[in-house]
């Protein structure tokens, strides 16, 4: 008996099927990456904001324990939110700042004109308001703090009585109106 061979062609991939099939996953890809890099922003505007809150609830927690106040202060030239008793701090990310008040303002305004007068050598002033103080007793010197970015803006809320912080994270367009 002779082997026949049939003349049908054989189950293969074309090369154009293959240019096509690379062609759709390299545009998945680049879709995919393209979302992740715009989420890279949130993701580092979520993790300073929980970053300030977990900060805020300990440094409550050291006043309570060392039974001092710890007055928390900001540093607006360096984007550095610390706290007294302990010395730690909290460097804001890159585009996330601070919107002080006008009472703040005012306060960064006296702090830099007595820098002025005791550092005139030093060249470099650096004025820090204290934003919150927290006392033995669990309370606080409450009031809202306000944070923003380029589009997201969020006020963390420290209640006078009892130092809880709450997070509430809005939109720019929100908050302006």
């Amino acid at each position: 008996m002779k082997k026949r061979f049939s003349s049908s062609p054989t189950a293969a991939f074309t090369l154009v099927e293959l240019i096509v099939v690379i062609a759709i996953m390299g545009m998945g890809l680049s879709i995919f990456l393209g979302i992740n890099y715009r989420q890279r922003d949130s993701f580092r505007w979520r993790a300073n904001l929980r970053e300030l809150h977990v900060f805020l609830k300990v440094a409550r927690s050291y006043a309570v324990l060392e039974r001092q106040r710890n007055d928390c202060r900001y540093n607006p030239k360096q984007h550095v939110f610390s706290e007294g008793l302990r010395g730690r701090r909290v460097e804001l990310a890159s585009g996330v700042k601070f919107v002080l008040s006008d009472e703040q303002q005012a306060l960064v305004e006296i702090e830099k004109s007595k820098s002025e007068v005791a550092d005139v050598e030093a060249g470099e002033i650096e004025a820090e308001i204290v934003m919150v103080t927290f006392y033995a007793d669990g309370g606080a010197s409450g009031g809202p703090l306000e944070i923003s970015s380029d589009r997201r803006g969020a006020f963390l809320e420290v209640d006078p009585l009892t130092g809880a912080v709450k997070v509430e994270e809005r939109d720019v367009d929100d908050i302006e109106e």
